[in-house]
């Protein structure tokens, strides 16, 4: 999907619907198993109900979105004075809040403009995380561009229209920050793409986004509510200020609400699956026959990706099965075997994971996550190995593994630039490659050990910047200011001291990416650009075809997207089984209202 549909905002409101039902359900009872006194119905048949799934389907997992208005300022006479409306009066409420002077003359201003705000909040999502906001004026606006915008804070609400009014819910994330245009991201400037745009990680979350189970109709009971949470309390625990803590909270006869393990806040689809597939059962004589009717699965190519997952879900008990499918003569067994054991902290499950990442397109995405959820130095090693691969997707992967898990790491660290852009290089004696994210945050990776533009670079810009070349290792650059004296500096001719001194003179993100967009296109940059390029999480597995040499992963950048990049591989090969790779099991997911 193009990026710029990812952010297209939707015109209708939209609720918290999980959140809302769970609030609205009181009550609570023991976290672990509940109390001895309660009764069970008399036609209760413990001896039908085997995994957590029989009783219980996820809640919380469907799309959540919230939504605010707010100010966007320092255009450049683009903006413009909004029209009487219900989202002008909520934001002229706002302001006054605030405490704004002349908030009316604020508003009337061409370098303002009015601006609603929309972002789509992740299952599992914790209080402090940050997400991207997109950015739109309304459809009546006069604003002609949100180019050098920064959005002033907002609150982002639930929001409903009732009676013909607006009418908001409670505070859910704050956002603001500098804009990136549509325009950039999209790589089509016009008129449309000049009004839209996105805050990158520009929303901090003020509530958690629940996770929960809800029993089945016909299934509900205190005591299989409390049964479910002592069943899951059992495989997954964390400890909290020392103390140790299980997941699930048993709310009531209906409701067990779900806090995420560390180990799996990369992969929520997988860990509601696994949850699933808790065994309810406790005896040994249930457990020992489950473990050997899985092995059989586990070892069979249609079944083993399930079963690795109800394997994981039986914890440590399942080791031996799992370490008996790294030496099946079958590809899709040893990594779903490898894949099940990471989560399980497992040395074993370290170099098949790391050759995965490195040589299969189906399994990448999968094989990266699962090391990046291990806490051995062995994974972080691995991962580390995968830094100097030739593949965009294998290096820029590991890197973003490592950056989640261990930021710290001396092969990653890098430095924050005005604007909270990140800037990042990775020395590497691998052909050199420019990484450019557009999601979650501003970020720019360089890697390789020569990252030079090519001299002599006379280069005209856009605004008024140039970049001309001192001499064979110094550039010259000059940027436009309005109403001001042009700034200018000079610096190494390296790509590194470019961007640092571009963001140095005032240039904003989306500014800095069209500029390594023009000078790579104008071939003063030699090295690969490469932009969004996280390994995809819907490859399919043809069978052993698909293992081939990572360099024929990627190709160079072309023109502004590579999202469409490296998509279909070993198509040729008819004879090649595919099955299909899902990222988080057989999760059927309900619709609430």
């Amino acid at each position: 999907m193009p990026v710029h549909k990812i952010y297209r905002l939707n015109a209708a409101f939209a609720m918290l619907v999980t959140i809302a039902v769970m609030a609205a359900l009181p009550g609570c009872i023991s976290p672990w198993f509940g109390s001895k006194d309660v009764e069970e119905p008399a036609d209760y048949n413990w001896d039908e109900v085997h995994v957590v799934g029989d009783l219980a389907i996820p809640l919380g997992l469907n799309s959540a979105k919230v939504q605010g208005v707010s100010m966007v300022t320092e255009l450049r006479g683009t903006g413009s004075d909004p029209n009487p409306s219900p989202v002008r009066d909520m934001l002229l409420q706002e302001m006054r809040i605030r405490q704004v002077e002349n908030p009316q003359r604020q508003l009337a201003s061409p370098h303002t403009s009015l601006v609603v705000l929309e972002t789509v909040i992740p299952p599992g999502a914790r209080k402090g995380d940050r997400v991207d906001v997109s950015v739109d004026v309304t459809s009546d606006s006069d604003t002609t561009s949100l180019e050098h915008g920064y959005c002033l804070e907002g609150r982002m609400t639930e929001k409903a229209m009732l009676g013909g009014r607006i009418r908001e819910g409670k505070k859910i994330a704050r956002a603001s920050g500098p804009i990136v245009l549509e325009s950039v991201i999209e790589g089509t400037k016009n008129s449309v793409t000049q009004k839209r745009g996105v805050i990158l990680g520009g929303a901090e979350l003020l509530e958690e986004r629940p996770l929960a189970l809800g029993l089945v109709e016909g299934r509900a009971s205190v005591a299989a509510s409390a049964r479910i949470g002592g069943a899951i309390n059992k495989r997954f625990f964390m400890y909290v200020r020392g103390s140790k803590e299980g997941v699930a909270t048993p709310k009531n006869d209906k409701i067990v609400a779900l806090k995420v393990h560390p180990k799996y806040h990369g992969n929520i689809p997988r860990y509601v699956n696994v949850i699933r597939n808790v065994p309810l059962s406790q005896a040994t004589t249930y457990r020992v026959k489950r473990l050997g009717e899985l092995q059989l699965e586990l070892l069979n190519e249609e079944t083993t990706q399930l079963a690795a997952m109800k394997l994981e879900a039986m914890g440590d008990e399942s080791l031996p099965v799992l370490k008996k499918g790294l030496e099946s003569q079958s590809e899709l067994v040893r990594f779903c075997s490898a894949e099940a054991l990471a989560y399980l902290d497992q040395h074993a499950s370290i170099e098949p994971l790391r050759e995965a990442a490195a040589n299969s397109n189906a399994f990448r995405y999968r094989a990266i996550l699962a090391l990046g959820s291990m806490d051995e130095l062995e994974a972080f090693d691995a991962l580390e190995t995968l830094l100097h691969a030739e593949g965009a997707e294998t290096r820029y992967g590991a890197f973003d593994a490592l950056k989640n898990k261990a930021s710290h790491l001396p092969s990653i660290r890098g430095v924050k630039l005005a604007n909270d852009i990140q800037l990042h290089h990775v020395r590497s004696e691998t052909n050199p490659m420019i990484h450019v994210r557009m999601v979650d945050r501003p970020e720019i990776v360089l890697f390789g050990n020569d990252t030079r533009l090519r001299g002599p670079v006379t280069y005209l810009g856009a605004n008024g910047l140039t970049i001309r070349s001192v001499d064979n290792r110094k550039v010259r650059i000059t940027r436009f200011v309005s109403r001001g004296d042009d700034q200018f500096a000079e610096c190494e001719s390296d790509v590194k001291e470019v961007i640092r001194t571009l963001v140095d003179l005032g240039a904003e993100y989306g500014e800095v990416i069209r500029t390594l967009f023009a000078l790579r296109e104008e071939e003063y940059i030699l090295a690969r650009v490469e932009v969004n390029a996280m390994p995809r999480s819907d490859r399919k597995y043809l069978g052993d075809s698909d293992v081939f040499s990572d360099t024929e992963e990627s190709e160079e950048f072309d023109d502004w997207d590579t999202d469409e990049d490296n998509v279909e591989m070993n198509e040729e090969d008819e004879d090649a089984e595919e099955i299909e790779v899902p990222t988080g099991g057989d999760i059927v997911i309900p619709e609430f209202d």
